[in-house]
C-alpha cells in the first residue's frame, strides 16, 4: 500500500508512532489500515499503531503513551525526570501519564494514567510529546520511588546537575499534595542544606544525634587566609576547621570527578586542614562507629590551632532542613548552621 505525503509526514515526526484516527485522517483507508496491521504494523496500545516490527524504544513508548491518554494529557514521574536527565530515576518500564480530572481513560499496558486537578501549567512540547516542567517531574518522581534513599537521590541529583532550582523544588513541594509527601519532604530539605548525594544527607542526620558535635555545613565554599578558593569538603565543622569527605565513587560521575575529590584531601592537608575519610558503606552499616570517629576527630581537632580558613555555607537554610524532615514533630530544637 503507498502512502500518503501527509502520512509519511506524520509518521516520520512521531518517530513511526500514530493513532488510527491520525491515520485514517492521512489517507488510510479502513481496509488498508487492517491489512497492514495484520501484516507487520501492531498495535502498541489500544487505538495507538507502530508502523513498524522492532519492539518500541523509549521514546516511541513515550510518544505511543502520550497519544493514547489523549489531547492534554503529559509523561509524568519517574519516565518525565528520567526524560529530562535525571539517571536516579530511570529503571521503572511504566510510564505514568497525567491527564484532567475531567478524563479518565484507563490504565493499559506499560501506561499508567492519573487524572488529576491540578495539570501541570509549564509542560514542555516536542511535537506529540507532553512532559511536565522539571521540577513537577522530580517532585511526582520522589514521591513515587520506592524508598527515602532513592527520593533523595533523584531531588539531589536534580539540584546538582542544575536542572532545578532548589527552589523551584520547594514550590512545587507546598503546591502539591501533603498526604504521602514525607519522603520528598525530606528530599527536598536534604537538597536545600546542600548535600550533593544521599551518604552526605545520611551523614548530616546521623551528627544530628550527636551530643558532642556542633552544626556541620554540607559542601560549603572555603577560602584561605592568602584568598585561595579550597575544593569544598562534603561536611565541615567550621568551629575547629575539620573536614569529613564521604569517599564513593559511586557519588562522583566519573574517573576524573573521583581523581579531584581524592586530590582534595592532599589540598587541604597542605593548608593545615585535618580531614576524616568515611565511606557510604559503613554509614550504612556501623552509623554509631562512625559518628564515634567524627566525634573523636573534633574533639582532637578542638586541642590544635584552628586553620586560617574562611567558610562561606553553600545550603539554603542549613543542616538543621535535614533534622526537621527527619524529625518532622519538631521536638529537635533548631540550630543555626550559617
Amino acid at each position: 500500500m503507498h502512502l500518503t505525503e501527509e502520512c509519511q509526514r506524520l509518521l516520520a515526526a512521531q518517530q513511526g508512532v500514530a493513532t488510527t484516527a491520525q491515520l485514517l485522517a492521512a489517507g488510510v483507508s479502513q481496509s488498508a489500515l487492517r491489512r497492514r496491521v495484520a501484516r507487520g504494523w501492531r498495535l502498541v496500545l489500544p487505538r495507538v499503531v507502530a508502523t513498524f516490527v522492532h519492539p518500541p524504544d523509549q521514546g516511541q513508548r513515550l510518544l505511543a503513551a502520550c497519544l493514547y491518554a489523549g489531547e492534554d494529557a503529559a509523561i509524568a514521574s519517574l519516565a518525565a525526570a528520567t526524560w529530562h536527565g535525571v539517571h536516579a530515576a530511570d529503571g521503572d518500564p511504566r510510564i505514568q501519564v497525567l491527564v484532567p480530572a475531567d478524563r479518565d481513560p484507563a490504565s493499559m499496558g506499560f501506561v499508567i494514567v492519573r487524572p488529576t486537578r491540578r495539570m501541570d501549567v509549564s509542560p514542555w512540547q516536542r511535537g506529540a510529546l507532553r512532559v511536565v516542567s522539571p521540577p513537577r517531574a522530580v517532585i511526582d518522581a520522589a514521591r513515587d520511588a520506592a524508598g527515602s534513599q532513592r527520593a533523595e537521590a533523584i531531588v539531589i541529583e536534580a539540584a546538582q546537575r542544575r536542572l532545578v532550582s532548589v527552589e523551584q523544588l520547594r514550590h512545587e513541594l507546598e503546591a502539591g499534595a501533603r498526604q504521602g509527601s514525607r519522603q520528598v519532604r525530606r528530599a527536598v530539605q536534604a537538597a536545600e542544606a546542600g548535600a550533593w548525594s544521599v551518604p552526605e544527607a545520611e551523614l548530616a542526620r546521623l551528627c544530628t544525634d550527636s551530643k558532642v558535635l556542633p552544626p556541620l555545613l554540607l559542601n560549603p565554599d572555603l577560602i584561605a587566609a592568602d584568598g585561595t578558593r579550597l575544593p569544598r569538603p562534603d561536611a565541615w565543622i567550621d568551629e575547629v576547621g575539620l573536614a569529613v569527605q564521604v569517599h564513593s565513587r559511586r557519588y562522583h560521575s566519573g574517573s576524573l570527578d573521583w581523581e579531584a575529590t581524592v586530590m582534595s584531601d592532599g589540598i587541604f592537608a597542605e593548608h593545615a586542614i585535618p580531614v576524616l575519610g568515611i565511606t557510604p558503606t559503613a554509614l550504612l552499616r556501623e552509623p554509631r562507629a562512625v559518628l564515634g570517629r567524627i566525634e573523636r576527630a573534633y574533639l582532637a581537632a578542638r586541642r590544635r590551632p584552628r586553620p586560617a580558613v574562611t567558610a562561606i555555607p553553600t545550603g539554603h537554610g542549613g543542616v538543621d532542613r535535614i533534622v526537621a524532615a527527619h524529625d518532622p514533630a519538631g521536638r529537635r530544637p533548631i540550630r543555626d548552621a550559617s
